[in-house]
């Protein structure tokens, strides 16, 4: 049964948080990463200072040493096919389903493939940011479909106006809130991750302490006196 107008309304309602909300994940994982390596240099800096000459073999800035899983999961993945399509003879690339695709998410596919490949975009009066987030969009759900994360390939879809009448809407309710649930879920625990408390706690130098004597502890490095962290926290304010 075809969504009514107001089920497609609510469901875009929900996807539009969900797009709110990613942005919002993606610049505090961005700055997470800066407090991450203002860390990173404080300890590097005690490292020095103990003529410590062994090699960790890790990265500046490797989040691992303080936090598991603060990366953004969003899907990367480049264009396969250069070649030009006109506006009446697109076919959506091909792409490997699987056996237990199920069709209304391969008739999405192909729905958002349309509004949404490189190839497309030329014939649709777009805005340059609006054709950037289709590209996006584009290598974002080619990579679901193959993942077979519907969850989120239902919300590219309504971003698009690319609707499911195959499912009810409160199934495609329930997935789009469940897609939301997982970004702003992501954004708890980077405010929950020591990177994020040292930073945004930047006045409370016991706590600033703490995390740094966690740090030095798991890098299995000796802690300097009291006093020169202290001394390290204040030069560091007037830099």
């Amino acid at each position: 049964m075809p969504l009514t107008k107001r089920q497609k309304r609510r469901l875009l309602e929900v996807s539009k948080m969900i797009e709110s909300s990613i942005v919002v994940r993606d610049d505090m994982e961005e700055i997470q990463l800066e407090y991450a390596a203002e860390i990173d240099e404080i300890i590097n800096k005690i490292r020095q200072d103990k003529a410590e000459t062994k090699q960790s073999g890790q990265s500046s800035t490797d989040l691992s040493l303080y936090e598991e899983n603060i990366l953004s999961d969003s899907q990367k993945t480049e264009s396969s096919t250069n070649e030009h399509q006109s506006e009446t003879n697109f076919e959506p690339p091909e792409i490997n389903d699987g056996p237990e695709a199920p069709e209304w998410a391969k008739r999405l596919w192909k729905g958002i493939a349309k509004k949404c490949h490189p190839d497309r975009l030329s014939f649709q009066e777009l805005t340059a940011i609006e054709i950037a987030r289709r590209q996006t969009w584009f290598l974002e759900a080619r990579a679901l479909y193959e993942n077979q994360s519907w969850d989120k390939l239902l919300h590219i879809g309504i971003q698009v106006g690319e609707f499911v009448d195959e499912l009810s809407a409160k199934q495609q309710l329930n997935m789009v809130n469940n897609e939301y649930s997982r970004v702003t879920t992501k954004v708890h625990q980077i405010q929950e991750s020591l990177a994020w408390k040292w930073g945004t706690h930047w006045d409370d130098t016991n706590l600033r302490l703490n995390i740094l004597l966690a740090c030095l502890q798991r890098q299995n490095i000796q802690a300097p006196p009291r006093i020169e962290l202290i001394k390290i926290l204040a030069n560091l304010e007037i830099d």
